[in-house]
């Protein structure tokens, strides 16, 4: 069953269907000039060539939109988690440099990127042989040792990395070009864990070029590991969600701009007499005659359905409380008689645009901002800026 998915997956025979960007009802405005932003001063405070990485749809970014924008600003390097996202970028058309260290052995995923030009990363000893033995005939391909440093998620068990290194080494039909690992808790200031992994990393390195194995990308620091640890010695950085604005944690950092503002706006006006229940279960009695307006924006595209009775939206530049429980669909919030149908409403923005942020919605919801974002819906029309 899962050979036969992967094989659709790469059908393009298959026609695909999806919303026309006209039809949908959410915006989401991504400010490329603050993701340069957060580009060149993630550069600054590494010392280091970065390799962003674009998974789970960009943290709902638009992982080909971001690509693209990457490239023009000159982004060697692109890092994602699955094969089958690394297959997706080269399906569009990009050309550069991509790494990607999550697949099944087995799977089709891994037998198609093989043959094209994907760096793959080794993250089990034990699959070696198997992978040695999917390599085509006349390929030679860029691998990425990864290593795990004390996280223990995928990764080769630091105490038999070194025999891994060697054992890769030995075959000529694959180049060691990268070296990685990551961090467990990076958004902690000289946390004793973190120095453990890193000079667990680094004294391997030391330890496998004494063997004349020197792997020209080496790379340990997400976001958090970028700003809150010196990684000059490496050669690369791996920032996910630092590029968009957000540090790895819920604290705000002030030279990084956040990217994203959604955007919905007011589809029904009405008034509710005193005494009334506002949405499912009747969560929310109106206290007096109310006046309310109807967004077609919920819990399916990316608010938190753990935020009903504390989310706040910001229409003609007012706080707006939204009343009841979340739906999919649908947020029912305060209006009054300024308020028009087709009214932008500002969900959360870039603390310039709105005073709210993904922070601010992401303590509503007792949620990560990362994990809101990842959340993006389809039906979000994504626009790129570029003031």
């Amino acid at each position: 069953m899962k050979t036969k998915k992967n094989k659709q997956f790469r059908n393009k025979t298959s026609k695909i269907y999806t919303i026309p960007s006209c039809d949908k009802d959410i915006k989401g405005i991504i400010d490329i000039n603050a993701i340069r932003n957060n580009i060149n001063y993630l550069k600054k405070k590494t010392s280091c060539d970065l390799m962003p990485v674009l998974k789970a749809d960009a943290y709902g970014h638009g992982i080909v939109e971001m690509a693209k924008i990457l490239r023009k600003i000159g982004i060697k390097y692109i890092g994602v988690a699955t094969l089958g996202e690394a297959i997706l970028l080269r399906d569009s058309g990009d050309k550069g440099r991509i790494l990607a260290w999550l697949y099944d052995i087995d799977g089709d995923e891994l037998k198609n990127a093989l043959h094209m030009d994907i760096d793959i990363a080794i993250f089990d000893e034990k699959t070696i042989p198997k992978f040695i033995s999917l390599i085509p005939k006349n390929k030679k391909i860029n691998v990425t040792m990864f290593v795990d440093t004390g996280i223990n998620r995928a990764g080769i068990p630091y105490d038999k990395s070194y025999d891994a290194f060697i054992e890769v080494s030995k075959c000529d039909k694959i180049h060691i070009e990268g070296m990685m690992s990551h961090l467990v808790c990076s958004g902690i200031k000289n946390s004793p864990i973190v120095n453990e992994q890193l000079r667990k990393f680094r004294d391997l390195r030391k330890r496998l070029a004494e063997i004349n194995i020197v792997p020209p990308l080496v790379h340990i620091a997400n976001t958090g590991g970028c700003l809150n640890y010196d990684v000059s010695d490496f050669t690369l950085a791996r920032p996910g969600s630092g590029i968009y604005g957000i540090p790895g944690n819920d604290e705000v950092n002030k030279h990084l701009k956040l990217a994203m503002t959604i955007k919905s706006y007011i589809i029904q006006l009405k008034d509710v007499g005193k005494g009334e229940g506002i949405g499912y279960d009747w969560k929310y009695i109106t206290p007096r005659k109310m006046r309310v307006a109807v967004l077609p924006i919920g819990y399916a595209d990316i608010i938190p359905r753990s935020s009903s009775g504390k989310l706040y939206v910001y229409v003609n530049g007012t706080k707006r409380k939204v009343l009841g429980t979340i739906s999919m669909d649908q947020i029912i919030i305060e209006a009054n008689e300024r308020d028009k149908i087709n009214d932008d409403v500002i969900i959360f923005g870039n603390g310039k645009n709105c005073t709210q942020t993904i922070f601010d919605v992401a303590k509503a919801g007792d949620a990560f901002p990362i994990e809101i974002l990842c959340h993006t819906g389809y039906r979000i029309n994504r626009e790129y800026i570029n003031k």
